[in-house]
């Protein structure tokens, strides 16, 4: 390969990974809105798990059950109110109970909660978070505690806009998941009379109709679907053709958990498949509604009422790792990669550079990865990434250090292919070990250690590409050099004759 050549190759590579180490690190004021809305650089938008940016808690109370903030409020300076909770509550721990739940129906009461947080975990696990709890507290009420996956910028607060947009989500998510009561049907014209409306039979099992809610995107686009049983197909089709025909106005097949609508259908035209979609505004809602609608639809409703959003108080605490946790983790993972080039440049020389390309078209491909997919960066994760770009200098390292040795025995440079062949089949096998292995953890596992495969996943399969890169950046900047041996830091020894 010519000097030219070469050099327009290197020339249009280094500009991409400039271009994008630049977005990848720098934010800034956008133009025209006076310093108003900013771009936030990849790394500040990355969302970051609950160990680094906090968490968000809340305590449910089941009708019936007060905190003692709330019984010490409202008999403050009130005597006759003093008078009537006085009668009407007893004292359990940290909460007051109705006497009406004590007595001979008190086990079976703190049963039901028992039951509930079963439900509750199963619900949330169904959000995917790097980490979350659902809990028994004070015996009569249940703690929910999520992380709020902050990206860096709203963890900061140089995105407050978006950062009142994360906790008005995860507020959302606490209501509509620990929402009461059963899945039905309704609309104000067509229906039972004296049933309100409701569309599905009387005494009719709900769950014999669905087969699941699922959430659904496609362009930004986003969407409940509902899959049906041959029964549920039946109903809608006979339901929907009588909202077509007979509904004067309301011409909406209404979705009710409990006594609150969730969601809505708009009916033109009689439904008669196996399933159909319900257009949502976001992902967030559609991910929150086809959760707790598929969780009602299999039975899985909970057994006492929790109130309304009004009665949610949400607590917001700081990172588990420490106030500045993201910051020292950045630090390190800087840390790393700078030790990663250094070491190669001073061991290698001009061939260390192309090592040092490498570890930043690594950094970037999963900073990009995290951004587009949406994984959320835990510790855990992030030691995932280090690993993984230990696989790759050290499979790198070890191609040069092969090629060092057959260097010192004399031979020519056609030495860098017989290296590369003779670590073939170990570098390979051991990318595929490690590829399997984070395949099986990221879908089997769940949460952070599920976050931490799919990191690892990408990491390696990145690592074993950049590694054949690397063979081919080595030829490129290497072609134009007369002394081969130089530019790698390598010494040719030649026998001489007796």
């Amino acid at each position: 390969m010519g000097k030219i050549k070469s050099a327009i190759i290197t020339a249009i590579i280094v500009a991409a990974v400039l271009v994008l180490a630049f977005f990848a690190t720098v934010s800034f004021p956008m133009a025209g809105t006076g310093g108003v809305d900013k771009y936030n650089s990849f790394i500040r938008s990355i969302h970051l798990g609950g160990g680094l940016t906090g968490e968000a808690h809340t305590v449910l109370y089941p009708e019936g059950v007060i905190s003692s903030e709330t019984y010490a409020y409202n008999t403050h300076d009130d005597e006759e109110k003093a008078k009537e909770y006085a009668e009407k509550y007893e004292k359990r721990g940290s909460v007051y109970v109705e006497k009406d739940r004590l007595g001979d129906d008190e086990n079976a009461f703190i049963e039901n909660v028992k039951k509930d947080v079963k439900i509750l975990n199963d619900r949330f696990n169904e959000k995917g978070y790097s980490s979350y709890s659902v809990s028994v507290q004070d015996v009569y009420t249940i703690r929910v505690t999520v992380p709020t996956n902050f990206t860096y910028a709203e963890y900061k607060k140089y995105d407050s806009s978006s950062r009142s947009a994360e906790t008005g989500k995860i507020s959302r998510t606490i209501e509509y998941l620990s929402r009461s009561g059963e899945l039905s049907l309704r609309n104000t014209d067509v229906g039972s009379a004296g049933n309100n409306n409701i569309l599905t039979p009387l005494n009719a099992d709900i769950t014999s109709y669905f087969k699941s809610f699922k959430k659904y995107s496609s362009a930004k686009r986003y969407a409940v679907k509902v899959n049906l049983t041959d029964k549920g197909s039946r109903l809608f089709e006979d339901k929907t053709n009588d909202i077509v025909t007979n509904a004067s106005s309301d011409k909406a097949v209404n979705f009710y958990v409990g006594e609150t609508k969730l969601i809505s259908l708009t009916v033109d035209s009689a439904i008669d498949g196996k399933n159909f979609y319900i257009t949502v505004d976001n992902k967030d809602y559609a991910e929150d509604y086809a959760i707790i609608l598929d969780s009602v639809a299999h039975g899985n409703t909970l057994s006492l009422d929790y109130g309304d959003a009004n009665d949610i108080q949400i607590v917001y605490a700081t990172p588990s790792f420490g106030e500045h946790a993201a910051i020292y983790l950045g630090v390190v993972l800087l840390l790393v990669l700078f030790g990663a080039v250094i070491f190669s440049v001073v061991r290698y020389r001009k061939l260390g550079l192309v090592n040092a390309l490498m570890v930043v078209i690594y950094a970037l491909t999963l900073t990009i990865a995290l951004l587009l997919i949406e994984i959320q960066l835990t510790v855990v994760g992030a030691f995932a990434a280090i690993l993984g770009l230990a696989l790759l200098c050290g499979s790198n390292m070890a191609a040069f250090e092969k090629i060092r040795s057959e260097s010192k025995k004399g031979k020519t440079m056609q030495s860098v292919k017989s290296g590369y062949k003779a670590l073939l089949t170990a570098i390979l096998d051991l990318h595929i070990i490690i590829v399997v292995a984070s395949l099986l953890v990221t879908l089997i596992c769940v949460g952070a250690v599920q976050a931490c495969g799919f990191i690892m996943l990408i990491a390696s399969v990145a690592s074993y590409i950049l590694y054949w890169f690397t063979r081919f950046m080595w030829f490129v900047l290497s072609s134009p050099a007369r002394d081969k041996f130089k530019f790698c830091g390598f010494k040719r020894e030649v026998p001489l004759d007796d």
